[in-house]
């Protein structure tokens, strides 16, 4: 299975769901907020008084991270070469996250040392950094601990500096530890990292990296389930973005498309696509005039991107095919990889398995090329849903092995319990429902870890079910009900229907009628509200047993009737209906 990672398409994580087949999750789009010309005007004033300073481009990213939006400035000739590797200049997938501010911070003591210079504190930032980047660049978890270190000692150190410490770079050490932290499965923490740097970019003047930093805490909050403070942080972004697009200086295409750019990413997130793609179209046309390939092969993904997610996947092809030469004339090694993912997306979409193989196997050199073992991982576990899909389950099983150990080796839990759920579903297949229920488990442990309830729910049910196939009927039901209490909690009538079917089912055969009932007729409401005619049937069925058990015969005759009535069936050939 392949789903939406951010806004990017192509390598994605599906779920094994039991008891509904395969999950082929959706794109999600929350409801717009209507914007405010009250605030704009506002923001407007307050920009009049102070214009964002641009900064320069900021440390190598990580993951399925790439480049700022904004044409990147060259780097001064003394930072640390860590600094100025690697990296993308791909616009297509994360606004714009906070660049380094390379004045460093004012004199100040290092705690238990003499106190230092401005130039000995600067330096030691600066080297800092340099070393935090160099262990993050390799993606293993115990690296980004390593670098969360760096990071840390850093902002010791620029705080010890008091007054003397330039805002932008205790700001920036904060998002680089949130975004390590995020890496790492801990979301929380990245949440308070984040609100910490949002005042720090304000008061250094840093318009660009507060909407950076606006958006990526919003990103996390959508994670969590928390649409409504997602969607605030995604407008308050948008109206700093607006405002700032007003006040910029004509003249600078490039420049000007970053703005019109990030001002499209937000409209994506926040579920308004027609906005999107006005505002997408226009960075594309300025980018070209400034003869940008790089923003013109990230403008064209991104609209690749929402053609796909409308369905138009020639369109989307086309747009594709379009970035592609320009990341490779640019030896922008990760837009390639990416754009190789999506196009393998929208095969897979189109039906087309072996053209989305063909398409991820050259995505994997690249990843490996650039040793992006995150990504690397990703994509195998997308090619095992491929083979899945073609039926040939043993080359889906060896790829999920392979990717296994590097959601391990990089922290990315969510992944590893992804795969570890694909693995499952395979072992179900092939009757090792041992196996499963092992599997299951360990990414159980992982969802709880992470605090991924929907998957901790779908996990659950999962274990229900292998357990229920076992005969192990207690154990069975309390998977089942465990699951239950998390689909209420969402608000997820769809499992929940499903999952006091399965409840109801256990309870009939541990000899509990009474709660049997209980589930089964709440099965059958959700099922008619959902208006899922073949589940309510099958519902009906099981609950005219239960009323059978009862020995309330009668309606356990008309539920066992009106279950066979809700069937369609098919016309005889040549019949006539008037």
């Amino acid at each position: 299975m392949i789903a939406v990672r951010g806004n990017k398409w192509g390598v994605g994580s599906g779920e094994w769901g039991m008891g509904r087949g395969k999950q082929y999750p959706s794109p999600h789009f929350p409801l717009p907020i209507p914007h405010s010309l009250l605030a704009l005007f506002t923001l407007f004033a307050l920009f009049a008084s102070a214009v964002a300073k641009d900064r320069p481009e900021e440390a190598a990213l990580t993951g399925r991270e790439t480049r700022p939006a904004s044409s990147p400035a060259p780097l001064p000739a003394s930072l640390p070469a860590s600094l100025k590797a690697g990296g993308s200049g791909d616009r297509s997938f994360r606004l714009n996250l906070p660049p380094l501010s390379y004045t460093g911070p004012g004199a100040g003591p290092k705690s238990g040392s003499v106190p230092m210079t401005t130039y000995q504190s600067r330096s030691e930032v600066k080297k800092l950094w340099g070393e935090a980047e160099d262990l993050r660049a390799t993606g293993a978890a115990e690296s980004l601990r390593a670098a969360m270190s760096k990071y840390e000692e850093a902002l010791r150190l620029l705080q010890s500096a008091g007054k003397a410490a330039e805002p932008g770079d205790i700001a920036y050490t904060l998002h680089q530890i949130a975004a390590i932290a995020e890496s790492l499965g801990d979301r929380r923490q990245a949440i308070n990292y984040y609100k910490m740097a949002l005042p720090l970019w304000r008061a250094a003047n840093d318009r660009k990296s507060e909407v950076g930093t606006l958006t990526q805490l919003a990103r996390v909050h959508n994670s969590l389930g928390d649409k409504q403070e997602a969607q605030r942080l995604f407008e308050q972004a948008r109206l700093i973005v607006q405002a700032s697009s007003l006040l910029r200086t004509f003249g600078d295409e490039s420049r000007a498309a970053s703005a019109t750019f990030d001002l499209a990413k937000i409209y994506e997130e926040q579920g308004q696509p027609q906005q999107a793609i006005e505002q997408y179209q226009k960075a594309l046309a300025m980018w070209r005039v400034a003869k940008d390939s790089q923003g013109e092969a990230s403008a064209l993904n991104s609209l690749g991107g929402l053609a796909t997610r409308g369905g138009q996947f020639d369109q989307a092809v086309e747009l594709f095919q379009q970035s592609l030469p320009l990341w490779r004339a640019a030896g922008d090694k990760r837009g390639e990889a990416v754009t190789l993912s999506n196009l393998a997306y929208v095969a897979v979409s189109q039906g087309q398995g072996q053209r989305a193989l063909e398409f991820h196997m050259q995505s994997l050199s690249v990843w490996r090329e650039i040793n992006d073992n995150r990504n690397l991982a990703t994509t195998l576990n997308d090619i095992g849903n491929i083979y899945v899909g073609l039926g040939s389950s043993q080359q889906a099983l060896k790829f999920y092995e392979e990717a296994l150990p590097l959601r391990r080796l990089t922290g990315d839990k969510r992944g590893e319990a992804v795969t570890l759920s694909s693995m499952a579903g395979l072992y179900v297949d092939s009757g090792d429902l041992r196996r499963a229920a092992e599997a299951f488990s360990q990414a159980l442990e992982l969802r709880r870890l992470i605090g991924d309830k929907r998957g901790e729910a779908i996990t659950l049910s999962n274990l229900g079910f292998v357990h229920q196939a076992l005969s192990e009927l207690k154990p069975a039901l309390d998977f089942y009900q465990q699951s239950l209490t998390i689909c209420r909690d969402m608000g997820d009538k769809t499992r929940l229907a499903g999952t006091l079917a399965s409840s109801g089912e256990i309870q009939l055969a541990l000899g509990d009628k009474a709660k049997a009932r209980e589930s089964l007729e709440q099965s059958v409401a959700l099922w008619r509200e959902l208006k899922d005619r073949r589940r309510e049937n099958n519902a009906l069925a099981q609950l005219a047993a239960v009323y059978s058990a009862l020995g309330e015969r009668e309606k356990a005759r008309e539920t066992y009737t009106q279950s066979l009535s809700n069937w369609r069936m098919p016309r005889p050939p040549g019949a006539i209906y008037k």
